[in-house]
């Protein structure tokens, strides 16, 4: 009976090592999964954030070309874009709104990119960043008139302004301009920008807070965008400028 008793003892306590042996594989075997997972995890993240900036990138691409291709066959029966003026910055118009009702009307700015209020105007155009998209004839040559995006990222403002403009675009675009210190310097925004665009003034040049891409080729070489984009705090903007 007691030889018995013993080795049931026995078994018992190596059942009970067994199991311990097991709990700890089984602690060591899910603390290596959840290693794996945050490893994924974090990889996952990473990749969706670089898919989603690649998108918003396009996405912005695709919105600019398509406001110029509306822009341009809207007027096309017009000898220049007179009163297009739709510069709203932080959902304040300051008296340069007077094409926001003909652009909300004929819908040459996608619905999505659009903020209205209750009366039904427009407070706001946004990018797929988020920053303001400002529209404005030429103040001196309405042949001409801008688009400028503000607060875009520097990887987006270097993919964007690197971009073959003269193939998206067969909408009379003419040049660019860079602010990489998100001053809004008049140059670069909309109605000075295309006047200056316009003029004989205007050439390629790549400076330390304004760059411009001007003349026959009119785009940014990779490595003049890097320069020309080395804002922070998603402060670049780039205006466009397209005309007749």
């Amino acid at each position: 009976m007691k030889n018995f008793e013993i080795k049931n003892i026995n078994c018992h306590a190596a059942l009970a090592m067994t199991e311990n042996t097991q709990s700890g594989r089984s602690m060591i075997e899910m603390l290596g999964v959840l290693a794996i997972i945050g490893v994924l995890s974090v990889g996952g993240i990473a990749g969706y954030s670089k898919a989603m900036q690649k998108y918003r990138i396009n996405k912005t691409i695709e919105q600019i070309s398509l406001i110029a291709s509306n822009i341009q066959t809207f007027y096309s029966s017009q000898q220049n874009f007179s009163s297009l003026n739709c510069s709203c910055v932080n959902n304040n118009c300051a008296g340069f709104d007077s094409g926001c009702p003909i652009i909300k009307k004929a819908k040459l700015v996608p619905d999505e990119m659009l903020t209205i209020d209750s009366d039904g105007k427009i407070t706001s155009i946004t990018q797929a960043f988020g920053g303001d998209v400002l529209i404005e004839v030429a103040w001196i040559n309405k042949k001409i008139y801008g688009i400028a995006l503000r607060n875009l990222p520097d990887q987006a403002c270097i993919e964007i302004a690197s971009q073959d403009w003269n193939s998206i675009s067969a909408s009379g675009y003419k040049a660019m301009s860079i602010d990489n210190k998100g001053t809004a310097a008049v140059k670069t925004q909309i109605g000075d920008m295309a006047d200056y665009i316009a003029s004989a003034e205007c050439s390629y040049n790549v400076g330390d807070v304004l760059s411009f891409a001007c003349g026959k080729d009119n785009v940014f070489l990779i490595e003049d965008a890097v320069k020309a984009c080395s804002c922070k705090d998603n402060t670049c903007t780039i205006g466009f400028a397209f005309g007749k």
